[in-house]
């Protein structure tokens, strides 16, 4: 009797200690913590970052390209004229060659292949942006999990105080009426039995409370502590808001979606791209150098050259390789489009059971709010009745532990109405107020 009344002293310390400390959580502060601690959240700065740097490189090839060759060889025959003239001698060229020059070219004209190489690049960081969105978002459905548990367990905490309160004022009745010979013993006994029964029901409820909380602290880098307080969100306007949109299957608000639809912009311009390749392109040249010969293969000492002009490439005719790369490419956006139906009808399907229980849930509390209502009015008339003498200790434990499974019975379907709406929500992509931190 001693330890469990030390132990109410103990629970009733730690809440008024922690009183004063307490944070109100909400699910929409707390998903925003997640994306924003994640690894992947820099990823976005990153992707940017390099693609222009890739970007920059693209550009440079606008610039005039300078490079620098050598060479230096042996050959075992020259060309030879064999003529003799009198009075004069044709020299022979040099069979040891050597040459060094600088090199300079200059796109004058690259049928926009800089560009369109430019653009692929910007639409593969929209793509890659889009994907690490979409991996964040699946972030909301784990805080989701957890956040709800911890809530019901608060809430099962916080009745099983509130009765380990009651029974501990109803056991010193009890005993004083054991004492004057008014009650018998075994109705303390039964008071003492329920108010273990509820300590062990409480203790699991804070520790499932904790290991909650630890999965909560792990997502968001937050530091919880004991008695924050977990608000449940009021989602039932946003839920009544989305399903007068319009159909299911027609929201597009998941992340996902974007994603595709930069996969296919990505595909499209490198199809574009594939046609590009192929026009033609004009480059200037200059080339200033130093061999043994010269450009005059007469000459057998070194002699200074320079030449510039003009170069045209061009391959007019590749097989129609452009246009099956193009076709490739086409088949790929269809496949995507595949990819994003089918995760429309997922998400379709998906939901389909959160509306249900929302239904469900919904028409349940109006019964549970009635239930916990004719359960109190019971529990104050046996109260009464404990208190007169008239039933035993057991008989009104009984009346008070019906109270507390009808609370945590509204408990429960709060929550879990609670978390079909943001199960709901999330499933669609859609982003409530009542959810913004």
């Amino acid at each position: 009797m001693n330890a469990t009344r030390f132990l109410l002293t103990v629970c009733a310390l730690g809440a008024a200690t922690g009183a004063g400390a307490q944070d109100t959580l909400s699910l929409g502060a707390l998903q925003a913590a997640a994306v924003q601690r994640d690894p992947r959240a820099v990823q976005p700065e990153l992707l940017r970052a390099a693609s222009a740097q890739r970007l920059t490189t693209l550009d440079m090839e606008r610039r005039p390209q300078l490079a620098f060759n050598g060479s230096a060889s042996h050959q075992s025959d020259v060309t030879q004229i064999a003529l003799k003239l009198p009075g004069a001698s044709v020299p022979t060229p040099p069979k040891d060659r050597w040459q060094a020059t600088l090199d300079l070219q200059q796109v004058v004209y690259d049928g926009g292949s800089i560009a369109a190489r430019q653009s692929v690049e910007r639409a593969r960081l929209a793509e890659s942006s889009a994907a690490v969105d979409a991996a964040l978002y699946r972030l909301r459905g784990e805080v989701n999990g957890a956040f709800f548990s911890a809530y019901l367990l608060q809430e099962r905490t916080r009745e099983f105080d509130a009765l380990l309160g009651d029974l501990e004022a109803r056991l010193q009745l009890a005993r004083a009426r054991v004492v004057n010979g008014a009650a018998l013993p075994r109705d303390t006994s039964a008071i003492v039995a329920e108010q273990l029964r509820a300590v062990l029901a409480r203790d699991e409820a804070v520790s499932a409370r904790r290991a909650s909380i630890a999965v909560l602290e792990r997502l968001t880098g937050r530091t919880i502590a004991e008695p924050s307080v977990f608000a449940l969100p009021a989602l039932a306007l946003e839920v009544a808001r989305s399903r007068d949109e319009g159909r299911v299957e027609a929201l597009r608000a998941r992340p996902e979606f974007a994603q595709f639809a930069r996969t296919r912009e990505r595909l499209e311009r490198e199809a574009a791209l594939t046609h590009v390749e192929n026009r033609p392109r004009v480059l200037a040249f200059g080339q200033a150098g130093l061999g043994r010969p010269g450009l005059n293969q007469f000459r057998t000492d070194p002699d200074e050259f320079w030449q510039a002009g003009l170069r045209i490439e061009w391959r007019p005719w590749t097989w129609r390789s452009a246009d099956r790369a193009s076709e490739s490419l086409r088949l790929q956006q269809r496949i995507v489009t595949t990819e994003e139906r089918a995760l429309a009808d997922q998400l379709a399907r998906a939901v389909e059971s959160d509306l249900a229980d929302m239904q469900r849930l919904q028409q349940a509390l109006v019964s549970d709010a009635r239930l916990v209502a004719l359960r109190v009015d019971i529990e104050r008339q046996a109260r009464a009745q404990f208190t007169e003498g008239a039933i035993t200790g057991a008989e009104y434990v009984e009346t008070r532990t019906d109270v507390v499974e009808a609370n945590l019975t509204l408990q429960r379907h709060r929550a879990e109405l609670a978390q079909a709406e943001a199960r709901y929500l999330t499933t669609l992509g859609l982003a409530p107020r009542s959810l913004q931190p």
